[in-house]
């Protein structure tokens, strides 16, 4: 049975091509990472590297095996940190990564549902923008371009809300009174940016621009959603938004609902399967959906 040092000398050397720069990045001796692969090609009866110049290379089989060594690695960092936490006394700590604007509309409710549910239980909030990540919070509220995406077996999906976008427009302006507004009728005026990066929520909305035949372009750049609407307010231009963005709406602002193909961003809750604090995290979730759903009921 292979161990799990093993196979991190086997993924090292396949990522470096040398046992000495393997055995200097998992802290061992070269001989020590020599003998792992010996020991894994014995075992397995298969050959798993060749030489190549003066380095390593993966052979055909050893790199048919590489997804599933990952897979094992992954589950085994993943019961390491359970461990950590039982040894540290963190079951009585729950860690919820969330985007902002579901840190403004959900977080405090959430916070406070679990106040009142588990007394012992402490809260840590971390505020993550991007997509799904390995080294994740307990629960991870995250964007995505589809309502199903694919994710990793050991992870439980929850879709939360589908959050459509809307344009912000000066309530002086000549569309402010439009039930909607397609994304050609609104190419031609300034626009104003509200994000930064390339996270998920710029690559929704170019996506639905260049469905539509939409040239993206920003005369001002705010970053920031509150940023971008105090702007509108003062009639700097418009700027496209989730609907779940608009926190507190600026005097001055009105909202237009966007015609097909309008982008559109989900918004799911994931979290392991099998966790230690299954239940507080059932709870948690079921209590997300509420407020995802109340935020639906809004609109």
């Amino acid at each position: 049975m292979s161990t799990v040092i093993q196979l991190q000398s086997l993924k090292s050397v396949a990522a470096t091509g040398s046992v000495r720069s393997a055995a200097q990045h998992l802290g061992l001796s070269p001989s020590a990472v020599s003998h792992h692969l010996k020991l894994l090609e014995q075992d397995m009866g298969l050959t798993l590297f060749q030489r190549h110049g003066r380095g390593l290379c993966l052979t055909e089989t050893g790199s048919a095996l590489m997804g599933e060594v990952d897979g094992v690695l992954e589950s085994s960092s993943r019961l390491q940190q359970r461990v950590m936490d039982l040894k540290d006394s963190r079951v009585d700590r729950l860690s919820i990564g969330y985007f902002s604007t579901a840190g403004n509309r959900w977080m405090p409710e959430l916070v406070l549902f679990l106040e009142h549910r588990f007394p012992h239980m402490a809260v840590q909030l971390n505020l993550d923008e991007g997509a799904w990540h390995e080294d994740r919070s307990d629960i991870q509220i995250i964007i995505t371009e589809t309502k199903d995406p694919a994710f990793p077996p050991e992870i439980n999906s929850s879709f939360l809300l589908e959050d459509p976008y809307v344009v912000a427009v000066p309530a002086d302006h000549e569309l402010a009174t439009r039930k909607e507004a397609s994304l050609a009728e609104i190419e031609s005026y300034s626009w104003i940016d509200n994000d930064k990066g390339e996270g998920p929520c710029r690559t929704i909305l170019f996506d639905a621009c260049a469905r539509a035949g939409v040239q993206v372009h920003f005369k001002h750049e705010a970053h920031t959603f509150v940023a971008a609407l105090h702007m509108v307010s003062r009639g700097l231009g418009i700027t496209l938004l989730p609907r779940l963005g608009i926190d507190q709406l600026p005097e001055g602002v009105a909202i237009i609902p966007l015609a097909a193909p309008e982008p559109i961003r989900y918004v799911h809750a994931l979290s392991d399967l099998g966790h230690p604090q299954q239940g507080v995290i059932n709870d948690a979730i079921t209590a997300l959906r509420e407020l995802a759903s109340d935020e639906a009921v809004i609109r």
